[in-house]
């Protein structure tokens, strides 16, 4: 149990406190809303005990349990107006959010409500609509389950965490030499077989870990270890090859491939389940730029994607993005991760000059 390992207990103590700090921004008397499992009590307490210090008017929305269970196979349309008000009352307060994600832990059984529950959270969108310009984070959280699933310790566990959520990457020190170099495009190759082209539109931007709004920085990814833009939807060209393997969702996928043209997915090897589940999933909404590649399968998003550059297929981001028309749109984002350690990256400016940005894993930035 936690109690009994003091060291233990301080260090995630310590990391909470850097999540409130650099996730959100917290100030005294923050209203914030907690989105976690049910499983993880003990990490929960601990959280609620360091928003405390901060006299934190805290909300907690579970998203699984019997208690939500319940609500499902009940009068859930009751629950979700009660949602919607509560979030029109946290809105007016400028609330903020930490949501956590602690993988493989007891999920919440499927009941013959869901589909019809999930359908009436449309209700909620305007909460989504609400943190494209306000502090939030995720941010994992280990557990025995997911531990187990890893095959280490899950003090171990807990350390890869803590490594990926402070280190910060070289590239964040070079994010705005990149932006002032005014590139149209960027070029991927790989010993795997890699070989894209990616557009980017105009006047836009990378972006990375720190996030700023109404003069506010916060940090909506803990941990952060990419620099990431979002491609010109329609001007992609050339094949992607995984070097790690994706796990989205409960699908495993080894050894996935696909080849782009105009943008869109024209083959693909291995991913047909994943492109189904949304005709804009055939495009791409953001590609990312990582250092160090790690071949080590977390099983989790969050932690996976700093491992590597990656693509993602579906949902793109319009942060300072003046051709909105070209930022793709969806209600998936899945990333795709083909970082090598001997990645080279071409960044082509408007004078069609390359320019090495890193080649064989290495930062070429001066």
């Amino acid at each position: 149990m936690l109690e009994e390992d003091s060291i233990l207990k301080k260090k995630i103590s310590n990391y909470f406190d850097y999540v409130l700090k650099f996730g959100i921004n917290i100030k005294e008397n923050d209203y914030i809303e907690i989105v976690t499992t049910s499983y993880i009590e003990e990490y929960l307490s601990l959280l609620i005990e360091r928003l405390k210090i901060y006299n934190a008017n805290i909300f907690i929305t579970f998203t699984d349990g019997d208690s939500l269970e319940n609500i499902i196979n009940g009068d859930y349309n009751t629950y979700i107006d009660d949602k919607v008000n509560m979030y029109h009352m946290l809105i007016q307060k400028n609330f903020k959010r930490l949501s956590i994600i602690s993988p493989f832990v007891i999920p919440m059984a499927r009941t013959k409500n869901a589909i019809e529950y999930l359908k009436q959270n449309y209700k909620l969108l305007f909460v989504r609509n609400y943190f494209l310009k306000n502090p939030h984070t995720i941010f994992p959280v280990a557990n025995t389950y997911w531990a187990h699933k890893l095959q280490i310790p899950l003090e171990k566990l807990w350390d890869y965490i803590f490594d990926y959520s402070y280190k910060t990457s070289e590239l964040e020190y070079f994010k705005d030499e990149l932006n002032n170099m005014n590139l149209s495009s960027l070029h991927f190759k790989t010993n795997l077989g890699t070989d894209l082209y990616v557009k980017l539109p105009n006047q836009s931007l990378f972006l990375g870990k720190r996030w700023s709004s109404n003069g506010i920085e916060y940090q909506p990814n803990i941990p952060c270890l990419e620099i990431f833009i979002s491609p010109d939807k329609y001007n992609v060209f050339g094949i992607l090859k995984s070097s790690k393997p994706l796990y989205y969702s409960g699908i495993y996928i080894n050894n996935y491939e696909i080849e782009f043209e105009n943008g869109r997915v024209i083959k693909e090897e291995g991913l047909k389940d994943i492109l189904s589940l949304d005709p804009n999933l055939y495009y791409s909404g953001e590609i990312a730029l990582v250092l160090d590649f790690n071949p080590f399968l977390f099983y989790s998003t969050i932690m996976d994607e700093n491992s590597g550059c990656h693509l993602a297929l579906g949902n793109g981001y319009k942060e300072g993005v003046v051709e909105e028309d070209k930022i793709n749109s969806s209600k998936y984002h899945i990333d795709l991760v083909f970082g090598t350690n001997d990645i080279c990256v071409y960044g082509i400016d408007k004078d069609n000059n390359n320019i090495p940005i890193i080649i064989n894993g290495k930062l070429q930035i001066k």
